[in-house]
């Protein structure tokens, strides 16, 4: 009777680990699918853009006949025959594959992606004339996928014991030092003080992004048609002072509440979210009042595989498909837009929201153990010298690392897993694996989807209307300073000061690596040490002009004492000198 209890287990656990290595292996192939079609993607359109570049010349420049006809095909004539000639193309080369190759094509990728890659040109221009952006399927994050392995589980279960033990460290020192168990939790009270003016101003934002927005989007489609400039001028006017009002007022409501770290950040990520929601919201949408009448392709919602996808069908040049597009999308949908992120799993959602608290009260032990310690007695009568803040600098990168994983985390994962399972979004993809990257090139593209998509789609793609190479390199350093001023902002609302060491790092050090393009894997050393020494230099300067502004008198009065470092000035510091 044993033997079989013990051969059942045996079998269990190898049936376990089978699975594991089958995922992995899915994974793995997974990634190799992905820098293949990236690959694919570089060289088929290349040649695809010359091909269909010199088709168009040809129909453009046809010989005169005869004198009668003399003038050239119009425009609609050619876009008839170039759209023609690429659906020959797509045709040909997907038929061209033998029967075998593509079954094992489809059972390799069955979200089509590769597929696309390679049976379309990527300059195939969308409704605003140029390459469409993400194609949403339903996938969960990777995290998500890696954490069923026990082996990446036990990296999970790592950080949880080192959690458990700066708790213990907590407990004891209460203990030793007010004889009685009182986990002093003030700083995490302090930074989420004031939480219910908060939510009032969210609950502002909320309203005039959702029903302001809407309605005037809504009676700009419709008034449009009696007088397009006028109605355009109106609307777009007010558009632009609604944008510079949701930027001013919650920051100025920040300022004047004088609310604390984590309620200043929890406003800023919020206004800037429902910035990034609302002009893509409307940007999107411009379409529908401009063009009412579109003839191409129809989205369609259908069942894959158990799993809900968008699947794009092709209108091909013998049956053009005619769809009349109402001017502007339902409210419905405009709300929805504004939270997303098959039934809700509230198990998961409560598991999610226990991660992201776990998180804040990691980074609490962190900044009480390895921060605040070292940096709260800055701009006493205790001089500072250089070796001590070169000594404090690599001290802190232990514990910034671990705050950079812990916001990661929190925010990319735990956070918006909650909010897509409750918002029933099944594109998951909000990150990818980021902590592989070979070069920063990849690392800024796989860290934050969310923002790199939004970047990429209504700033990098609205700047790069040409294939000029200056062009390029111009939209790229946009999307840059973009991104470098915005994180500044938040930081410089959330402290009460301009310290722009994130700015210089991100918007200098950060866009030169960018173009240091490699695949060589002993970069991802570099990489990693380069964010942990950027991290822990970006925590100890940060910290020491906090401390700074608090102990030392100011320099300048007004203004102007918020743009100048106090901590440059401060007499530890002249002391130590």
């Amino acid at each position: 009777m044993n033997f079989w209890v013990h051969r059942h287990c045996d079998n269990s656990q190898f049936y376990k680990m089978a699975s594991e290595e089958n995922l992995l292996q899915e994974i793995k192939f997974r990634d190799m699918l992905q820098e293949l079609k990236q690959m694919v993607q570089e060289e088929v359109s290349s040649i695809l853009d010359e091909k269909l570049s010199e088709l168009q010349e040809k129909i453009l420049n046809i010989p005169v006949m005869t004198a009668r006809i003399n003038a050239k095909p119009s425009m609609d004539t050619v876009d008839n025959k170039v759209k023609n000639e690429k659906w020959s193309i797509n045709k040909d080369a997907s038929e061209s594959w033998s029967p075998g190759y593509s079954s094992a094509l489809h059972q390799l990728d069955k979200t089509h992606t590769l597929t696309r890659a390679l049976t379309r040109s990527h300059s195939i221009a969308g409704r605003s004339g140029k390459p469409t952006g993400r194609v949403f399927v339903s996938r969960p994050s990777l995290l998500t996928e890696l954490l069923q392995v026990s082996h990446i589980y036990s990296v999970y279960n790592i950080f949880v014991a080192i959690l458990c033990l700066l708790l213990g460290q907590e407990l004891l020192e209460e203990v030793i030092k007010t004889g009685s168990i009182n986990l002093e939790l003030s700083m995490v009270a302090w930074c989420f003080g004031q939480f219910d003016r908060v939510i009032v101003i969210w609950l502002g934002m909320f309203v005039s992004c959702s029903v302001g927005v809407y309605t005037g989007l809504h009676l700009w489609s419709h008034l449009r048609p009696r007088g397009p400039r006028v109605v355009d001028a109106v609307f777009g006017t007010a558009f632009l002072v609604f944008l510079c009002s949701l930027m001013y007022l919650p920051a100025s409501y920040l300022v004047f509440y004088d609310l604390p770290l984590a309620s200043s950040f929890i406003v800023l990520s919020e206004q800037i979210r429902f910035f990034m929601k609302t002009w893509a919201f409307v940007r999107s949408n411009l379409w529908r009042a401009i063009r009412p009448q579109q003839v191409g392709r129809v989205e369609v919602h259908k069942k894959t595989d158990g799993d809900d996808v968008t699947a794009k069908t092709r209108a091909t040049p013998d049956h053009d498909v005619r769809v009349a597009v109402a001017p502007c999308p339902d409210f419905s949908q405009h709300l929805y837009f504004l939270f997303v992120s098959s039934s809700i799993s509230w198990g998961k959602v409560a598991v999610d929201f226990t991660q992201v608290l776990g998180c804040i009260f990691y980074t609490h032990f962190l900044f009480v153990r390895f921060c605040i310690p070292v940096f709260q007695q800055f701009g006493t009568s205790k001089p500072f010298t250089a070796a001590q803040l070169m000594v404090s600098v690599f001290s802190c990168c232990f514990a910034a690392s671990l705050v950079l994983l812990c916001a990661f985390f929190a925010i990319l994962h735990a956070w918006m897993n909650a909010f897509a399972e409750m918002t029933r979004f099944s594109d998951r993809m909000f990150y990818k694996d980021w902590w592989n990257s070979t070069s920063y090139a990849r690392f800024y593209r796989t860290w934050n989807c969310v923002v790199h998509d939004w970047l990429y789609e209504y700033v990098y793609m609205e700047l790069h209307s040409d294939e000029s190479r200056w062009r390029r390199y111009a939209s790229l350093l946009s999307v840059f300073l973009i991104s470098s001023v915005v994180h500044e902002y938040i930081l410089a609302f959330a402290f009460r000061f301009f310290y722009p060491v994130l700015l210089l790092m991100f918007g200098g050090f950060g866009v030169v690596l960018m173009f240091i393009k490699t695949r060589a894997r002993q970069f991802n050393v570099f990489l990693w040490l380069s964010l942990i020494l950027g991290t822990g230099i970006l925590m100890c300067l940060y910290s020491i002009e906090w401390y700074a502004r608090r102990n030392c008198p100011p320099v300048y009065e007004g203004f102007v004492d918020l743009l100048v470092p106090r901590s440059w000035f401060c007499e530890s510091l002249q002391a130590a000198a």
